[in-house]
């Protein structure tokens, strides 16, 4: 018998009894209408929903029919429209035998439906109308959003309101999505907030499905079905008929098109979506009971990292939003300011940070209390003690009650952020707005303001909350990599280890009496709450300014200025790099340089928190350039800010304990990068590989041991001794004010001014024309993906036709190439195709991989899918080509939305050195001359191996150490798709068979003139027979696997064959023709119009152009000039492939052979207005 929990019809009562408030009134203050000429009927709310008065959308709430509540918003300007759909149920629905199940649905919702039945209709539709979906699955949400340009809104609403009426579940793709949803699982096992999550609810009451594994996996979910005879379908079938009712579904949708017409869409796209009254299901009881509660619990984790984590049971806190008492509960207890819990915890060098606020893993029926903090190594030996501060502070709070003037203060600074509230991204708004609505307790006029607007302020109910946080409703997680104690326990899901223990008694006992430290007390009132709200720009008739204004240029300054003439809002934004050359000379200097921002962070901790949650966000990071200082938020407080920023900065002493702390903390840092996703690993070492100078964190790794307080503190006192400083000021600033805040920012920094020709200047490696393949061996032992991320050079980034140009492409590239590799071949989780431009440099078409498999057959079917992706640029008809380049332009003309949009734009082309601030002008000037033809002509110019002239490329591998990584001689004898094949051999459970085996299988079965399924019916018989008993059911598992028509092992197969029927065939042809045929690029004698190198695929040639396409004698000389004799790469230890790819494992080897870009050249001529 299977768990069963317990449901209830009505929310249950509170603890103590407390009530609830009323439930929202969706009744009262709607009025029935009808939408335009369908004379479909729908409800109005016609009450105030108290919009911002900054807010230039227009806001309708209907309720359908159906009960289907929808919010409407229309935006005059905007480019991209959206909708979100939250469906009320979760993860807590899962049936216990198919644990996963509500995720699962999200994954196969999107997989067609009965009126759109093809699997990536939707997909490909806003693919090509320039937009992109995506789901999330909560414990009681599962949201579906999407964006799109706003003249294809109509259409997309069709096929996504299909989802919730008629959804096809087709046998096929549930088979196939099983994979994505266990390949999800995986790219998480070694995360460790999904650990985490996972041992709360490993802990948690047996008797509450939040107990339940959310994730799913093949285990759960195929697996389970196989083991009971069930067909996993028919259950997800179930699922969404009994859950997906239109009564619990919040939908928002964002458009251009007028109120009314918005209207009459939703109204009759969404209307046929069934009512079957409130199918959430509500669940008896809470995850944490008093058996639950008083554990200690050591979790190791994966990462370095000391986190102590308290939880406290409360009861459902989310109906009681006009006062949110853990808003004030958690703004005092994460305070961060003098006298705070942070404070006295730093100064004893226990902890660097702490949060403290309601959990997000809460559900209606049951909330819980977070303070979590990032402790120390020695915070950690003295855990009890940082506990004992933390419950000192929250008796504190229980001695004096809830403070009305801290109340007032937070509802205030709400207040402020919600009367001048900056436009955020469409679809942001429209998911934030779906969850929300889904709160049964919040009125209609209190939907839009819930984020910002505290209401009242509740004595009782505060006390009442606060209450719960004693140590009999506790419970303490600690999570660290090492522990002086045994983990007796392993979790299922992720193999986690951990031990629960009783709180110790000592620790019990002093929580429980009283506990006093001199140093605590609640924080003193904001300094930083803004007074000054004054506009100071208020002509709204003139057309934005187009350009910030050079204001001064000279030797140690550049300032650029621009006053808010778009926004008016009493906001400003002000960065500022401050060049230096110390600052990343050698990867000790970057070391101290990140030390230093680390330390100096800490220290201004104290002061600057007032400014932040007064809604005055700053920043201090390192980069390669020196220190970049980024302030925004309300104007009215920036300059003092900044001076104190910058008198700090200036003028920095080095503390012990600090020092202690966070060269600890650095070590950490450098350690966990081991960690990251080989995806990450795939990027960094790409960036590695194109970017002239960049220290990696192993370089960093191997002279930490040098960094020394002393060291630090004379790497500080002459950091600023040659200075630049490049600024941009913009926002609620007059000129003068802008030209003031330069002079503090020169006069505090107190430097000589740096030379031109001593600046660090950005430079890009400049390629060969060749295959280039960099292999690496993932860091992280334990986990089992392996990545490859292709860059195809596509000519350089200056060039701005071909800029243009790529772009085109790589947006009609991005949806096939998922819904190949991801959707039907299910290669891996993370899949995606996008394009580079390296400043001064190359640009490229990149495509990544994250999977399980061999990277050389992942190589391969990325190989594949570029072959075969130009016959789609040969058919696209020009009405598609039309509708991408519409989608390329309403992309990049889309409206700035806020001031921090606007200045990223404007700081980017300051920043690099192009100065182009007319880019999105001048490129869709250009994309109006580009025909269907130029994309075909840009592809055979670079992408093509076949025709490309220079045809350059660079992968970079990571190779999970479950994967077999080939040895240089491997590499220099196979093919890469005879490894790739072998790979998936292994993966799938044959490791008796050596790549001699393999290579030798193809190339009989090609002479014996064998087809694909002759072939791999050879292979089971070669493996049958090396096996000790052929009938064991691990045997036969084994070979059901590689002869499904979808297996890895059969595609490799079918390509190696190809490939060598290919080879064999060219070779042939020379033979018969007597001609010697040249490579060009990389000294090969083979030239292959299919051939082994990418299956099918075309080795790396670099050669002339064939199929008809000529190349200039101007082209030709300038291959010639680019080509250089790379048989000497072998002196470096990389080694030449049969498919002509020259591989290496020393990225800082291969990379100390190229050449490096200079900087651009401005494409404005810089003439400051003052001199």
């Amino acid at each position: 018998m299977g768990r069963v929990f317990e449901t209830v019809e009505q929310p249950p009562l509170q603890k103590d009894g407390k009530p609830f408030p009323p439930l929202a009134d969706f009744e009262t203050d709607f009025v029935e209408r009808t939408a335009g000429k369908t004379g479909l009927p729908y409800y109005e709310f016609t009450g105030n929903l108290n919009k911002s008065e900054s807010d230039s959308r227009e806001y309708r709430l209907i309720r359908l029919p159906n009960n289907l509540a929808v919010m409407v918003i229309h935006d005059s300007t905007c480019s991209k429209a959206c909708a979100a759909l939250d469906v009320n149920v979760g993860s807590l629905a899962d049936p216990p035998e198919f644990q996963g199940l509500a995720h699962f649905c999200e994954h196969l919702l999107f997989m067609g439906t009965k009126k759109y039945p093809k699997e990536n209709e939707y997909n490909s539709y806003l693919s090509s109308h320039g937009g992109y979906s995506n789901a999330y699955t909560d414990l009681e949400d599962t949201c579906y959003y999407y964006e799109i340009t706003y003249d294809a809104l109509e259409g997309a609403l069709d096929r996504f309101s299909q989802f919730f009426i008629d959804p096809l579940f087709t046998a096929d793709c549930t088979d196939r999505e099983v994979k994505a949803v266990d390949s999800e699982h995986k790219k998480n096992i070694q995360s460790d907030m999904w650990r985490q999550f996972q041992i709360e609810k490993e802990l948690s009451s047996l008797s509450h499905p939040f107990s339940m594994f959310a994730t799913g996996t093949c285990e759960t979910l195929s697996g389970a079905a196989k083991e009971m005879g069930v067909d996993l379908r028919d259950r997800l079938l179930q699922f969404h008929s009994k859950y997906y009712s239109a009564d619990i579904m919040k939908l928002v949708v964002v458009g251009r098109d007028s109120l009314d017409q918005l209207t009459e869409w939703i109204v009759t796209k969404f209307s046929p979506i069934l009512s079957k009254g409130l199918t959430k299901p509500l669940f008896k009881g809470h995850p944490m009971t008093s058996n639950e509660t008083g554990k200690l619990v050591r979790v190791q984790s994966v990462r370095q990292q000391r986190v102590l984590d308290l939880t406290f049971a409360l009861p459902d806190v989310k109906p009681y939003y006009r006062s949110k008492p853990t808003r004030y509960l958690g703004s005092l207890v994460g305070h961060e300011a003098e006298g705070s819990v942070l404070s006295l915890l730093k100064k004893r060098g226990w902890a660097t940070s702490i949060v403290s606020g309601r959990s997000p893993s809460a559900a209606e029926g049951f909330d819980m209390f977070k303070v979590t903090s990032n402790l120390t190594e020695l915070g950690t030996k003295h855990y009890k003690d940082v506990i004992r501060i933390i419950f000192a502070f929250i008796q504190l709070l229980l001695g004096m009650k809830p403070q009305k003037w801290v109340q007032d203060e937070l509802r205030r600074i709400g207040e402020i952020e919600y009367q001048f509230m900056e436009k955020n991204e469409a679809v942001h708004l429209a998911t934030t707005l779906a969850s929300t609505m889904q709160n049964r307790y919040l009125a209609p006029e209190a939907i839009l303001p819930e984020a910002f607007v505290i209401h009242d302020f509740d004595q009782e109910l505060g006390e009442w909350v606060q209450g719960f946080l004693n140590p009999d409703n506790l419970r303490v997680m600690l999570i660290c990599q090492d522990f002086d104690v045994d983990l007796d326990k392993v979790e299922k899901y992720y193999t986690i280890k951990y031990r629960v223990d009783p709180i110790p008694d000592d620790l019990m006992k002093d929580l429980s009496g009283p506990l006093f430290y001199k140093d605590l007390h609640i924080p003193a009132p904001n300094q930083f709450i803004p007074e000054d709200l004054t506009i100071k720009n208020i002509d709204r008739s003139a057309e934005p300014a187009k350009s910030p204004t050079l204001l001064k240029l000279k030797q140690g300054l550049e300032l650029w200025h621009k006053q808010d003439d778009r926004f008016f809002l009493p906001r400003g934004d002000l960065r500022f790099l401050i060049e230096t050359p110390r600052g990343y000379e050698s990867p000790l200097n970057s070391i101290l340089n990140q030390l230093f921002v680390m330390i100096f962070k800490d220290s201004m901790a104290e002061i600057t928190y007032d400014a932040q949650v007064a809604g005055l966000w700053f920043d201090v990071r390192e980069c390669s350039e020196g220190i970049f200082v980024h302030i925004d938020g309300f104007n009215d407080r920036i300059p003092r800010l900044l001076k104190i920023i910058l008198e700090a900065l200036r003028r920095f002493v080095v503390d012990d304990t600090q020092f202690e702390v966070y060269s600890l903390e650095l070590r950490k840092r450098l350690d966990n990068v081991r960690h990251l996703e080989p995806y990450n690993h795939s990027q960094s070492n790409a960036l590695f590989l194109n970017q002239g100078v960049m220290w990696r964190y192993s370089d960093k790794l191997k002279v930490v041991d040098l960094v020394s307080k002393e060291r630090l503190q004379s790497f500080i006192d002459t950091l600023f001794e040659l200075t630049r400083v490049q600024m941009l000021a913009m926002g609620n600033f007059t000129e003068k004010e802008a030209l003031d805040i330069a002079d503090i920012v020169i006069d505090t920094m107190d430097s000589k001014p740096l030379p031109e020709y001593a600046r660090c200047i950005y430079r890009s490696i400049l390629h060969d024309p060749g295959c280039y393949a960099h292999h690496e061996r993932m860091p992280d032992d334990a986990n089992v993906n392996s990545s490859v991320d292709l860059s195809i050079f596509t000519g350089m980034t200056d060039n701005k036709r071909e800029r243009v140009v790529l772009d085109l492409v790589s947006l009609i590239l991005q949806e096939p190439y998922f819904d190949k590799l991801r959707t039907k071949e299910q290669l891996g989780y993370i899949i995606y195709g996008s394009d580079r431009k390296y400043i001064s440099g190359h640009m490229a078409l990149r495509l990544l991989v994250q999977s399980e498999s061999s990277p050389a057959y992942v190589s391969q079917r990325i190989e594949h899918f570029v072959r075969g992706f130009r016959q789609r640029l040969v058919d696209i008809t020009q009405k598609k080509f039309e509708r991408y380049a519409t989608s390329l332009r309403v992309n990049r003309e889309e409206k700035l939305k806020n001031l921090s949009e606007e200045a990223n734009r404007f700081w980017r082309q300051i920043n690099t050195g192009y100065y182009e601030f007319d880019r999105i002008e001048h490129d869709m000037k250009i994309l109006k001359t580009i025909r269907r033809e130029d994309l075909l002509e840009f592809w055979d110019k670079y992408v093509n191996k076949e025709t490309a002239p220079a045809y350059m490329s660079l992968m970079a591998t990571m190779w999970s150490t479950k994967i077999a990584q080939p040895t240089d001689d491997e590499l220099e004898q196979y093919p890469e798709i005879i490894l790739g094949l072998h790979g998936c051999l292994r993966r799938d459970g044959i490791d008796n068979m050596s790549l001699a085996d393999v290579s030798q299988l193809v190339e009989s079965a090609v002479e014996d003139g064998k087809t694909e399924t002759e072939a791999l019916d050879q292979l089971v018989d070669i493996y049958e027979k090396r096996v000790d008993d052929p009938s064991e059911q691990s045997v036969k598992s084994v070979v059901e696997k590689i002869t499904k028509q979808e297996s890895y092992v059969r595609t490799a197969l079918e390509m190696a064959m190809e490939a060598k029927r290919a080879t064999t065939t060219g070779a042939t042809a020379a033979l018969c023709n007597g001609t010697q045929q040249c490579n060009g690029a990389n000294g090969s004698s083979a030239k292959h119009h299919h051939t082994a190198s990418g299956g099918v695929g075309g080795s790396c040639n670099g050669k002339s152009p064939a199929n008809g396409t000529t190349t200039t004698t101007h082209e030709a000389e300038d291959v010639e000039a680019l080509t250089r004799d790379l048989s000497s790469l072998k002196n470096i230890g990389a080694v030449k492939t049969p498919d002509n790819i020259w591989v290496f494992r020393e990225a800082s080897s291969f990379k100390a052979t190229l050449r490096q870009s200079g900087s651009p050249i401005p494409a404005i001529p810089l003439v400051p207005k003052y001199t």
